[in-house]
Protein backbone atom coordinates (compact mmCIF):
# COMPACT_ATOMS: atom_id res chain seq x y z
CA UNK A 1 0.00 0.00 0.00
CA UNK A 2 1.32 3.24 -1.19
CA UNK A 3 0.88 6.22 1.70
CA UNK A 4 -0.14 9.47 0.40
CA UNK A 5 2.20 11.92 0.03
CA UNK A 6 0.06 14.40 1.11
CA UNK A 7 -1.50 14.34 5.32
CA UNK A 8 -3.20 16.43 7.54
CA UNK A 9 -1.23 16.57 10.78
CA UNK A 10 -2.87 17.67 14.15
CA UNK A 11 0.00 18.12 16.89
CA UNK A 12 -1.23 18.49 19.96
CA UNK A 13 0.99 20.97 22.62
CA UNK A 14 0.73 20.32 26.14
CA UNK A 15 2.62 23.40 27.18
CA UNK A 16 5.85 22.17 27.65
CA UNK A 17 8.68 23.15 25.25
CA UNK A 18 10.23 20.25 25.11
CA UNK A 19 7.62 17.67 24.94
CA UNK A 20 6.38 19.79 21.80
CA UNK A 21 10.07 19.61 20.44
CA UNK A 22 10.11 16.26 20.26
CA UNK A 23 6.47 16.64 17.87
CA UNK A 24 7.83 18.87 15.84
CA UNK A 25 10.89 16.80 15.35
CA UNK A 26 9.04 13.98 14.10
CA UNK A 27 6.95 16.67 12.08
CA UNK A 28 10.45 17.72 10.36
CA UNK A 29 11.71 14.49 9.63
CA UNK A 30 8.48 13.53 7.84
CA UNK A 31 8.98 16.49 5.54
CA UNK A 32 12.21 15.76 5.19
CA UNK A 33 11.32 12.42 3.87
CA UNK A 34 9.17 13.80 1.11
CA UNK A 35 5.65 14.11 2.79
CA UNK A 36 3.54 17.30 1.98
CA UNK A 37 2.19 17.97 5.28
CA UNK A 38 -0.67 20.31 6.17
CA UNK A 39 0.34 21.16 10.08
CA UNK A 40 -1.76 22.45 12.47
CA UNK A 41 -1.13 22.58 16.44
CA UNK A 42 -3.77 22.85 18.74
CA UNK A 43 -2.87 23.37 22.74
CA UNK A 44 -4.21 21.08 25.31
CA UNK A 45 -4.68 21.85 29.11
CA UNK A 46 -5.00 18.92 31.44
CA UNK A 47 -7.65 19.52 34.48
CA UNK A 48 -7.94 16.28 36.00
CA UNK A 49 -6.71 15.74 39.35
CA UNK A 50 -3.98 13.30 39.49
CA UNK A 51 -5.91 11.08 42.02
CA UNK A 52 -8.38 10.90 39.26
CA UNK A 53 -5.88 9.69 36.54
CA UNK A 54 -5.94 6.30 36.78
CA UNK A 55 -10.17 5.60 36.67
CA UNK A 56 -10.37 7.66 34.37
CA UNK A 57 -7.65 5.97 31.90
CA UNK A 58 -9.20 2.72 32.87
CA UNK A 59 -13.02 4.27 31.54
CA UNK A 60 -11.42 5.90 28.51
CA UNK A 61 -10.74 2.22 27.10
CA UNK A 62 -14.88 2.17 26.97
CA UNK A 63 -15.65 3.79 23.69
CA UNK A 64 -18.59 5.40 24.49
CA UNK A 65 -17.35 7.38 27.37
CA UNK A 66 -15.02 9.54 24.76
CA UNK A 67 -16.64 12.53 24.17
CA UNK A 68 -17.38 12.80 27.95
CA UNK A 69 -13.84 11.49 28.91
CA UNK A 70 -12.12 14.48 26.59
CA UNK A 71 -14.44 16.70 28.34
CA UNK A 72 -13.16 15.98 31.76
CA UNK A 73 -9.65 15.24 31.21
CA UNK A 74 -8.87 17.70 28.68
CA UNK A 75 -9.53 21.62 27.99
CA UNK A 76 -8.33 22.21 23.88
CA UNK A 77 -8.33 25.85 22.90
CA UNK A 78 -10.53 25.11 20.26
CA UNK A 79 -11.12 21.99 17.77
CA UNK A 80 -8.99 21.10 14.61
CA UNK A 81 -9.82 23.43 11.54
CA UNK A 82 -9.35 20.11 9.45
CA UNK A 83 -10.06 16.66 10.30
CA UNK A 84 -6.73 15.52 11.01
CA UNK A 85 -4.91 12.34 9.46
CA UNK A 86 -2.60 11.73 11.57
CA UNK A 87 -2.01 13.14 15.19
CA UNK A 88 1.00 13.46 16.79
CA UNK A 89 2.03 14.05 20.72
CA UNK A 90 4.45 14.00 23.31
CA UNK A 91 3.68 13.91 27.26
CA UNK A 92 1.92 12.16 29.08
CA UNK A 93 -0.88 15.07 29.32
CA UNK A 94 -2.01 15.30 25.50
CA UNK A 95 -2.76 11.19 26.36
CA UNK A 96 -6.14 11.71 26.96
CA UNK A 97 -6.80 14.11 24.29
CA UNK A 98 -4.83 12.03 21.75
CA UNK A 99 -7.24 9.21 22.11
CA UNK A 100 -10.26 10.92 22.30
CA UNK A 101 -9.32 12.94 19.13
CA UNK A 102 -8.22 10.17 17.59
CA UNK A 103 -11.53 8.49 17.86
CA UNK A 104 -13.50 11.81 17.10
CA UNK A 105 -12.28 11.58 13.68
CA UNK A 106 -10.91 8.09 12.82
CA UNK A 107 -7.83 9.10 12.53
CA UNK A 108 -4.33 7.72 13.56
CA UNK A 109 -2.16 8.66 16.70
CA UNK A 110 1.46 8.95 17.29
CA UNK A 111 3.14 9.06 20.68
CA UNK A 112 6.88 10.30 20.97
CA UNK A 113 8.67 8.84 24.51
CA UNK A 114 7.20 6.36 26.35
CA UNK A 115 3.57 5.97 26.69
CA UNK A 116 3.74 4.41 30.59
CA UNK A 117 1.50 4.75 32.87
CA UNK A 118 -0.76 4.78 29.93
CA UNK A 119 -1.77 1.84 27.92
CA UNK A 120 0.25 1.19 24.48
CA UNK A 121 -3.12 1.09 22.48
CA UNK A 122 -4.17 4.30 22.88
CA UNK A 123 -1.79 4.47 20.66
CA UNK A 124 -0.92 3.49 16.80
CA UNK A 125 2.94 4.05 16.68
CA UNK A 126 5.15 4.64 19.06
CA UNK A 127 8.62 6.89 18.81
CA UNK A 128 10.78 6.13 21.81
CA UNK A 129 14.58 6.85 22.35
CA UNK A 130 14.69 3.16 24.14
CA UNK A 131 13.90 -0.40 23.13
CA UNK A 132 10.79 -1.69 25.25
CA UNK A 133 8.47 -4.48 24.79
CA UNK A 134 5.15 -1.87 23.31
CA UNK A 135 2.30 -4.01 22.34
CA UNK A 136 2.01 -1.56 18.93
CA UNK A 137 4.29 -0.84 15.93
CA UNK A 138 7.01 1.07 17.15
CA UNK A 139 10.31 2.47 16.41
CA UNK A 140 13.57 3.10 18.46
CA UNK A 141 15.00 6.44 17.96
CA UNK A 142 17.70 6.35 20.28
CA UNK A 143 18.12 9.66 20.58
CA UNK A 144 15.33 12.54 21.81
CA UNK A 145 13.70 13.62 18.81
CA UNK A 146 13.63 16.97 17.77
CA UNK A 147 13.75 20.00 14.94
CA UNK A 148 17.51 20.65 15.03
CA UNK A 149 19.80 20.16 12.00
CA UNK A 150 22.83 20.71 10.68
CA UNK A 151 21.33 23.17 7.58
CA UNK A 152 19.27 24.88 10.43
CA UNK A 153 22.24 25.43 12.60
CA UNK A 154 24.61 26.39 9.96
CA UNK A 155 21.87 29.03 8.96
CA UNK A 156 22.16 30.38 12.83
CA UNK A 157 25.38 30.39 13.34
CA UNK A 158 25.85 32.77 9.47
CA UNK A 159 22.91 35.09 11.40
CA UNK A 160 24.44 35.27 14.51
CA UNK A 161 28.23 35.42 13.79
CA UNK A 162 27.81 37.23 9.98
CA UNK A 163 31.86 37.62 8.86
CA UNK A 164 33.00 37.60 12.34
CA UNK A 165 33.36 33.90 13.33
CA UNK A 166 35.26 32.89 16.36
CA UNK A 167 39.07 31.46 15.38
CA UNK A 168 38.84 27.98 15.46
CA UNK A 169 39.15 25.20 17.09
CA UNK A 170 36.34 26.07 19.10
CA UNK A 171 34.18 23.86 21.55
CA UNK A 172 30.80 24.35 23.19
CA UNK A 173 29.80 23.26 26.57
CA UNK A 174 26.38 23.38 27.44
CA UNK A 175 25.56 23.83 31.20
CA UNK A 176 22.17 22.59 32.71
CA UNK A 177 22.04 22.43 36.63
CA UNK A 178 20.43 19.50 39.74
CA UNK A 179 17.42 17.57 38.26
CA UNK A 180 15.42 14.70 40.01
CA UNK A 181 18.03 12.14 39.50
CA UNK A 182 21.62 14.40 38.88
CA UNK A 183 23.01 16.35 41.62
CA UNK A 184 25.85 18.02 41.02
CA UNK A 185 28.34 18.82 44.30
CA UNK A 186 30.68 21.33 44.58
CA UNK A 187 33.37 19.37 43.51
CA UNK A 188 31.90 18.70 40.48
CA UNK A 189 31.42 22.18 39.17
CA UNK A 190 34.85 23.42 40.67
CA UNK A 191 36.29 20.21 38.01
CA UNK A 192 34.19 21.79 35.41
CA UNK A 193 35.67 25.64 35.83
CA UNK A 194 39.21 23.51 35.93
CA UNK A 195 38.56 21.09 33.06
CA UNK A 196 37.63 24.15 30.90
CA UNK A 197 40.61 26.07 31.52
CA UNK A 198 43.38 23.09 31.45
CA UNK A 199 41.56 21.90 27.96
CA UNK A 200 41.58 24.86 26.70
CA UNK A 201 45.33 25.17 27.45
CA UNK A 202 46.35 21.66 26.89
CA UNK A 203 44.29 21.29 23.47
CA UNK A 204 44.88 24.88 22.10
CA UNK A 205 40.67 25.28 22.22
CA UNK A 206 38.71 28.12 22.80
CA UNK A 207 35.18 27.73 24.50
CA UNK A 208 31.22 28.57 23.60
CA UNK A 209 29.86 28.26 27.06
CA UNK A 210 26.06 28.70 28.41
CA UNK A 211 24.28 27.87 30.82
CA UNK A 212 20.40 27.37 31.22
CA UNK A 213 17.71 28.50 33.57
CA UNK A 214 18.80 25.47 35.66
CA UNK A 215 22.13 26.33 36.33
CA UNK A 216 22.46 27.83 40.14
CA UNK A 217 23.46 30.98 40.74
CA UNK A 218 26.80 30.17 42.42
CA UNK A 219 27.59 28.60 39.33
CA UNK A 220 27.31 31.00 37.23
CA UNK A 221 29.43 33.09 39.55
CA UNK A 222 32.00 30.42 39.94
CA UNK A 223 32.58 30.47 36.12
CA UNK A 224 32.56 34.47 35.84
CA UNK A 225 34.94 34.34 38.34
CA UNK A 226 37.78 31.71 37.89
CA UNK A 227 37.36 30.83 33.89
CA UNK A 228 40.66 32.01 32.44
CA UNK A 229 39.35 34.85 29.83
CA UNK A 230 42.45 33.31 27.32
CA UNK A 231 40.52 30.09 26.71
CA UNK A 232 36.89 31.61 26.11
CA UNK A 233 35.23 33.21 22.77
CA UNK A 234 32.46 33.85 24.62
CA UNK A 235 30.50 33.10 27.55
CA UNK A 236 26.46 33.80 28.35
CA UNK A 237 25.68 33.42 31.81
CA UNK A 238 21.94 32.95 31.23
CA UNK A 239 20.44 34.03 34.58
CA UNK A 240 22.44 37.11 34.83
CA UNK A 241 21.59 38.40 30.61
CA UNK A 242 19.26 35.42 28.98
CA UNK A 243 20.71 35.05 25.24
CA UNK A 244 19.18 32.42 22.75
CA UNK A 245 23.23 30.87 21.71
CA UNK A 246 23.04 27.39 21.84
CA UNK A 247 22.78 26.66 17.81
CA UNK A 248 25.26 29.66 16.54
CA UNK A 249 27.62 28.10 19.16
CA UNK A 250 26.44 24.72 17.77
CA UNK A 251 27.68 25.57 14.35
CA UNK A 252 31.05 27.25 15.56
CA UNK A 253 31.90 23.98 17.28
CA UNK A 254 34.14 21.02 16.94
CA UNK A 255 32.69 19.01 19.69
CA UNK A 256 30.07 20.07 22.56
CA UNK A 257 30.03 19.11 26.26
CA UNK A 258 26.65 18.86 27.79
CA UNK A 259 26.01 18.51 31.44
CA UNK A 260 24.03 15.04 31.48
CA UNK A 261 20.69 15.96 33.61
CA UNK A 262 19.96 17.51 29.96
CA UNK A 263 19.15 14.75 27.22
CA UNK A 264 17.08 16.93 25.38
CA UNK A 265 20.26 19.57 24.65
CA UNK A 266 22.51 16.50 24.17
CA UNK A 267 20.41 15.25 21.60
CA UNK A 268 20.12 18.67 19.83
CA UNK A 269 23.75 18.70 19.63
CA UNK A 270 24.50 15.14 18.18
CA UNK A 271 21.56 16.25 15.67
CA UNK A 272 23.44 19.20 14.72
CA UNK A 273 26.47 17.06 13.40
CA UNK A 274 28.78 17.53 16.04
CA UNK A 275 30.23 14.66 18.42
CA UNK A 276 28.99 15.40 22.24
CA UNK A 277 30.49 14.27 25.37
CA UNK A 278 28.00 13.72 28.40
CA UNK A 279 29.46 15.42 31.66
CA UNK A 280 28.06 12.88 34.82
CA UNK A 281 27.77 14.09 38.12
CA UNK A 282 29.41 12.33 41.51
CA UNK A 283 25.27 11.71 42.64
CA UNK A 284 22.92 9.85 40.72
CA UNK A 285 19.09 8.86 41.63
CA UNK A 286 17.92 7.29 39.14
CA UNK A 287 15.71 4.33 39.62
CA UNK A 288 16.84 1.15 38.24
CA UNK A 289 14.45 0.12 35.04
CA UNK A 290 12.92 3.96 34.93
CA UNK A 291 12.80 5.55 31.47
CA UNK A 292 15.59 7.75 32.24
CA UNK A 293 18.16 5.09 33.51
CA UNK A 294 17.55 3.52 30.16
CA UNK A 295 18.31 6.73 28.48
CA UNK A 296 21.48 7.39 30.41
CA UNK A 297 22.62 4.25 29.81
CA UNK A 298 22.16 3.92 25.70
CA UNK A 299 22.90 7.28 25.26
CA UNK A 300 26.48 7.24 24.98
CA UNK A 301 26.41 3.91 22.98
CA UNK A 302 25.13 6.07 20.05
CA UNK A 303 27.84 6.99 17.08
CA UNK A 304 29.61 10.24 17.87
CA UNK A 305 28.76 9.99 21.48
CA UNK A 306 30.84 9.44 24.63
CA UNK A 307 31.32 10.50 28.17
CA UNK A 308 33.40 11.41 31.49
CA UNK A 309 32.96 12.32 35.21
CA UNK A 310 33.27 16.16 35.86
CA UNK A 311 35.95 14.76 38.10
CA UNK A 312 37.43 13.32 35.19
CA UNK A 313 37.00 16.41 33.22
CA UNK A 314 40.81 18.47 33.18
CA UNK A 315 42.26 15.32 32.11
CA UNK A 316 39.76 13.89 29.32
CA UNK A 317 40.99 13.10 26.21
CA UNK A 318 38.00 12.52 23.47
CA UNK A 319 38.50 9.07 21.20
CA UNK A 320 39.55 9.06 17.53
CA UNK A 321 36.23 7.59 17.09
CA UNK A 322 33.62 9.89 18.94
CA UNK A 323 35.49 12.55 15.96
CA UNK A 324 34.16 10.61 13.35
CA UNK A 325 30.27 10.12 11.92
CA UNK A 326 27.70 10.63 14.83
CA UNK A 327 23.87 9.46 15.05
CA UNK A 328 21.44 11.52 13.36
CA UNK A 329 17.62 10.78 13.78
CA UNK A 330 17.36 11.23 9.70
CA UNK A 331 18.48 7.54 9.77
CA UNK A 332 15.06 7.01 11.25
CA UNK A 333 13.43 8.49 8.70
CA UNK A 334 12.59 5.45 6.34
CA UNK A 335 11.59 2.95 9.18
CA UNK A 336 9.21 6.03 9.94
CA UNK A 337 7.80 5.71 6.29
CA UNK A 338 6.99 2.06 6.38
CA UNK A 339 5.52 2.21 9.68
CA UNK A 340 2.95 5.24 8.35
CA UNK A 341 2.09 2.54 5.75
CA UNK A 342 1.42 -0.08 7.87
CA UNK A 343 -0.77 1.87 10.62
CA UNK A 344 -2.56 4.22 7.60
CA UNK A 345 -5.68 1.97 7.27
CA UNK A 346 -9.28 3.44 7.41
CA UNK A 347 -10.81 3.68 11.43
CA UNK A 348 -14.25 4.13 12.03
CA UNK A 349 -14.94 6.88 13.07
Amino acid sequence: MAIDMSLSVLVLDEGSPGHLAQSEGVVQLMRRQGLNLQVEQVRVNNCLPGILRGLLRALMSLPWFNNVGLYLTSRLERLPQCSPDLIISSGGKSAFASLALRRRYGARNVFVGVPEPFPDHWFDLIISPVKRPFGVPFLVSGLIPNPVTPKQVQAAGENYWQQEWPGAPCWSILIGGNSKSHHYSEHDWQSLVNGINELGKRLGIRWLITTSRRTPDEVEQLLADQVEPAVVAEMVLYNRKPKRVVQPFLAASERVLVTQDSLTMASEALCSGRPVTLLSPEVLKVKPGSFFAEMIEYFPCLEGVERTPLSCLPGYQPSVNSCKAVASLDSLGPELLEALKLIRTPQPH
